[in-house]
């Protein structure tokens, strides 16, 4: 029997946090995100996209639980960088979900603080070509570039109502760092659903945090094995 941790007391957040909370004062939903996260190598993902979808003219990508959108402008930023606009336009625009009308508003404004820990692994991405895509405000706080906004479509909306209406042919869903949020029925459920639904021309993101509750291996259950790029999963069956 596969359990879920719901201690939360473990978790390190960084950068922008948003707790939501019920009436009792109990965190339901948890915003946290930064730039370039370090759970996933954006570098070997994209290549590994790229093998995958070589002869797909089109590939969806999906970002659900998207929080103020500090990591899909990062994943924009790298695919254009590295792939070049033209190559990377079959990928977008990226859709990108979140519950909170908070943070998608956000995530429309497109301006952000910008940690010092942001700044080294925006340097390792990007290096000198950080300012095609964002631009200082002033110090430690920046702006995305209109041509990078202009690559997401942001939208609040639910990945357990969703689910059951995407396409997942050529699609890439990132559902990353939050599932636990999730109550256990709507975490099997949403395995399940995506066992279902998706094929093996899909791949599914998570996060280290999901590890840490054990997604991983309810994941594996239903037939999901993880790629040689951390935290992407393929469909086996």
């Amino acid at each position: 029997m596969i359990t879920i941790n719901t201690n939360y007391s473990n978790i390190n957040f960084k950068h922008f946090r948003h707790d939501i909370v019920n009436k009792s004062g109990k965190v339901i939903n948890r915003g946290d995100t930064c730039f370039f996260r370090q759970d996933l190598d954006f570098d070997y993902f994209i290549n590994y996209m790229e093998f995958k979808y070589c002869d797909k003219p089109k590939v969806n990508i999906i970002a659900h639980a998207c929080s103020d959108g500090e990591e899909v402008y990062s994943l924009v930023s790298k695919m254009i960088d590295s792939l070049g606009l033209k190559p990377a336009s079959k990928y977008l625009p990226i859709k990108a979900h979140d519950l909170e009308k908070e943070h998608i508003e956000r995530a429309k404004k497109g301006r952000y603080n910008f940690e010092r820990f942001e700044e080294q692994s925006a340097d390792i991405y990007l290096g000198p070509k950080f300012s095609d895509y964002f631009n200082y405000i002033y110090s430690h706080k920046i702006k995305v570039s209109p041509n990078l906004t202009k690559h997401v479509d942001f939208s609040q909306s639910n990945i357990l109502d969703d689910v059951k209406t995407i396409d997942f042919n050529d699609t890439v869903l990132l559902a990353r760092n939050c599932w636990h949020y999730l109550k256990d029925k709507d975490i099997i459920n949403l395995a399940k659903n995506l066992s279902n639904r998706m094929n093996k021309s899909s791949l599914l993101v998570i996060g280290d945090y999901d590890k840490e509750y054990n997604i991983d291996k309810i994941l594996r259950k239903y037939d999901f094995y993880e790629t040689q790029v951390k935290n992407v999963f393929e469909k086996i069956k």
